[in-house]
C-alpha cells in the first residue's frame, strides 16, 4: 500500500477574526487553525467552537503551555479572558 503524503494544507483565505485568541494566532504565527490546534493538542473542531463562542475553552496545563509558547505570550495580561468573539455580550 502506497504511503500518502500527510502534510496539512495552508488556509489561504483572508484571515480575520472577532476572537482575540484567533487574532493572536493570525498575527503571531504562520499556522493554519488545523496546524495550531494539532500543535496545542486540541481537536480542530473544539478550537473552532472556542473561537466561535459556542463552548468555553478548558485547557490542560500542557495545552496552556503550548498555546502560550506558540503565541509568544510573555505575560498573563496578554491572555484573553474569553476565546470567543469580542462582541459576544449577552443581550437582554
Amino acid at each position: 500500500m502506497a504511503r500518502q503524503n500527510c502534510r496539512m494544507k495552508k488556509d489561504r483565505r483572508p484571515q480575520e477574526s472577532e476572537s482575540l485568541i484567533e487574532t493572536l494566532r493570525i498575527e503571531r504565527t504562520n499556522l493554519s487553525q488545523a496546524e495550531f490546534a494539532v500543535q496545542c493538542g486540541i481537536p480542530l473542531r473544539t478550537y473552532q467552537r472556542w473561537i466561535a463562542g459556542t463552548t468555553e475553552a478548558k485547557l490542560t496545563p500542557l495545552q496552556w503551555k503550548a498555546v502560550m509558547q506558540l503565541l509568544q505570550i510573555q505575560s498573563l495580561d496578554e491572555i484573553p479572558d474569553d476565546f470567543g468573539p469580542i462582541n459576544q455580550i449577552s443581550k437582554e
